[in-house]
Parts: structure tokens; sequence; C-alpha cells
């Protein structure tokens, strides 16, 4: 009877143990399943690719879509290797030009382009890109106007604003293009009616006794062609985006009227969420954007000179006495512009002189 009784208590142990040590491999089976199905989900979550939304106002045949917007986007894409996808708004399709930075702010887009001369409410430092006179040329105005942004105008205008700057450029300087006759002294100003985008171009227009007309780019060519304007302050860049070579006769060459700054901007909240490469792929592409569009600036607007010419588009110099007269009556309204927003507690003068500077520093 004893050795029974052992008998089954061997056995029962025996029993029990094959159970533990079932329910333990089961367990780590199980474990081991579970890890890899968290590796597999963590995989597709480290793969799955970032889109970003672009919002501009530029038609997609507009000279600086083709020479940088468009080159940029790609660039954005292939440095981010397969995990940035880009969706791109052009013409205006997600916001009107004069809305863009509230689409950024509100984030209906990621990015987007922001022209502060139509913004001077809310980014009146900013517009100094279209004071006049002081851009010679979209290479060095590019690097003085970016370098401004990005060291000034960003802690004083765009974050307030809830946005933070990608890259910025400005066009060549501004000449006055009409149908209705050469403008070759200031007095040949009087009585027209000309195209402003807002601004300081509205003083100016003003003090050469001619009617400022404040449109947007893409209202230009009805606004002419209507008759409510004569003819516009405007890179020679930009009439191809707009059809303006159908109506422009006459063109200046060598003034230095104003410019127009070009901003990308990106929402700061849609930015921090961004992995750090993907922040990485997206800055790299934005500093090359600079150099790509002012060079292709420069270039472009030498052959599209020589294409309009054979459409019959008078092209002149001022002359150099003139001319002269021109330049000195800029640098007063320029004081007045930072004048009266110094008496509104910014610092006007600060920026009018860095951006002074910065034009000359990289002009040489």
């Amino acid at each position: 009877m004893l050795k029974q009784r052992k008998k089954f208590l061997f056995m029962g142990l025996l029993v029990a143990t094959v159970l533990v040590l079932f329910a333990c491999n089961n367990g780590t089976k199980q474990e081991v399943a579970k890890s890899a199905e968290n590796g597999e989900a963590n995989k597709d979550a480290s793969e799955e690719k970032v889109v970003i939304k672009i919002a501009d106002s530029f038609p997609t045949n507009h000279q600086t879509s083709v020479l940088g917007i468009q080159p940029w986007i790609e660039r954005i894409e292939e440095l981010g290797e397969g995990k940035i996808e880009v969706e791109y708004y052009p013409a205006e399709q997600l916001s009107k030009e004069a809305s863009l930075l509230d689409a950024a702010k509100n984030k209906i887009a990621d990015i987007t382009y922001v022209g502060a001369q139509y913004m001077t409410d809310e980014l009146p430092l900013t517009a100094i890109a279209g004071n006049p006179g002081i851009v010679q040329d979209a290479i060095s105005g590019s690097k003085a106007f970016n370098k401004l942004v990005q060291e000034d105008l960003y802690e004083l205008e765009l974050k307030p604003n809830g946005v933070k700057p990608l890259w910025a450029v400005t066009t060549n300087p501004y000449q006055i293009i009409n149908s209705t006759h050469p403008i070759e002294t200031i007095d040949d100003f009087k009585g027209l009616k000309i195209r402003t985008s807002g601004g300081l171009q509205e003083n100016l227009v003003q003090y050469w006794e001619a009617s400022p007309v404040s449109t947007t780019a893409p209202e230009i060519y009805t606004a002419w062609e209507r008759g409510t304007i004569d003819g516009a302050l405007l890179s020679i860049i930009s009439w191809s985006g707009y059809q303006l070579e159908e109506l422009v006769k006459y063109s200046t060459t060598n003034a230095a009227l104003s410019s127009f700054g070009i901003m990308y901007v990106v929402n700061e909240e849609v930015w921090n969420s961004w992995p750090e490469d993907v922040q990485e792929a997206v800055s790299q592409a934005s500093e090359e954007a600079i150099e790509m569009l002012s060079t292709g600036y420069m270039d472009a607007e030498k052959e599209l000179m020589q294409e309009y010419a054979e459409l019959g588009v008078e092209f002149y110099d001022i002359p150099e006495e003139e001319l002269k007269k021109w330049n000195d009556s800029l640098g007063p309204l320029n004081e007045e512009w930072a004048k009266n927003l110094d008496q509104r507690g910014l610092p006007a003068s600060e920026i009018l002189d860095k951006f002074i500077q910065y034009n000359n520093e990289f002009k040489e």
C-alpha cells in the first residue's frame, strides 16, 4: 500500500511538472509573437510617409514656379528618400494670395507662400523687400532678405503669427511697364493709373503724380484689359505667369523702383511634429532654393527680354542724369516709411538700416 501511494504521488508530481513547463513554454511563445507584432507595428510606423501640404498663388507656368518652387518640391521628396510626400496646391487652389499666411497659421496647409507686401497690417516690417531703391539684383537682394527674415524678422513678426520661415528671396528690381507711352522722366508718370502691390509702392506712385491701383498679381491682366490700369510696377520675370506680354508695349530696364519679397513659411507646430530627418530634408532643400531661384531670375530675365522684344515690346534705359533724379527721390520715401512705423513702436529704422547694410554686403 505504501509503495502504491508513493507511485501515485510520483505520477502526480510528474504531471504537474509537465503542465507547468507547457504553460511556461506557451506563454513564452505568446510573448515572442506579441513582441514580433509590436516590432512590425513600430517598423510600419517608422516607415509611414509624412505628407506635406504646400500652397501658393503662382500659376505653374510662372517663372517663379518653374525656376524655383517645383524644383524645390522635387528636391524635398528626393532628400526625403521615400519618407516625404508633397501635396502641392498652386494658383490659389487652397487659399487666395492675401490669405495664405492665415492658411499656414490655421493649418489649412503646412507650408505656404507669403507675400508680405500684400499683408502690411500683419507683417509691416517684412514688407521692406518692396521698399524702392534698395534691392539692386535678385542674387544679392535674396541673400540680404533671407538673412533679415531669419535673423531679425522671425522673432519680430513671424513667430507671433505661429509660423517659421523656411526661405526667402527677392525678384530683380521692378520696372515701370505700360501700354500708353515710354516713361523716361518723372513727369511722364502724371495721370497714369499704375498697378502696385500696396505698401510703399502706392506712396511712390502718388509722389510722382500717378494714380496707384492696388491689386494682387493674378488680377493684373483683367484690370489692364478693362482699362482700370494703364501699366504696373513689376519685375520682367513675372510677365509670363499672367500673360502680360500680350499687353505691355513699353518697359524700362535700369530702374530700381521696388522689388518683391517671396517667402515660404511653415506652421511652427507642424514643423515641431516632424521627425528630425524630415526637418533636415526640408531645411536643406529650402537653403538650396535661394541660390537656385535668384540665379534663375537673373538668367531668365535676359532671355525673356529678347523674346518680348521680338513680340514688339520696346525696352529702354532711363538716361543716367534722369535716373539719378529718380533714385534721389526714393531715399526720403524709405525714411518716411521707417518714421511712421517707429512711431507705432516698431523698430523700422533699425530694420531699414540692416536691410541696406545686408544688400551692400552681398553686392560686394
